[in-house]
């Protein structure tokens, strides 16, 4: 054993100091996190976890015990059902319906003008009719 410590000539302390083999591996897995931006992602997992320590924190026995918390919980179940009703009945729907009507009984109608001027020209170009302003 003496004469392989010699030939290695490595100290008992030095078997085990692995820098200059990791030194490699961590500078580059420092690289990789800071240019993937995984610091950002850190900071924000930190953050989330501050806001859920504070919001474990809070005295929601008081809110609950004064009946705040019921009250602004129906408040927005209030709301919400305004909004829905808001949602499912537009205020004016069948003004709206007899305007679209509208608008679709003068498209129809300029169709048909169009259709019946482009017949009437194709007649005068076969010689069928007389064109009037000639």
């Amino acid at each position: 054993m003496e004469g392989a410590v010699k030939e290695v000539a490595l100290l008992g302390q030095n078997l085990f100091d692995h820098k200059e083999a990791l030194a490699p591996v961590i500078k580059k897995f420092i690289d990789n996190f800071e240019k993937n931006d995984r610091h950002k992602e850190f900071d924000g997992i930190l953050r989330a976890s501050h806001s859920l320590v504070e919001a474990a924190s809070t005295a929601s026995d008081r809110l609950l015990a004064d009946g705040r918390l019921e009250q602004l919980n129906a408040r927005v179940n209030s709301l919400a059902a305004r909004l829905e009703h808001i949602a499912e009945q537009p205020a004016h729907a069948k003004e709206h319906a007899e305007y679209l009507a509208g608008i679709q009984e003068e498209q129809d109608e300029y169709v048909r003008l169009c259709e019946a001027e482009g017949m009437r020209k194709m007649r005068i170009a076969a010689g069928l009719e007389q064109d009037p302003s000639n």
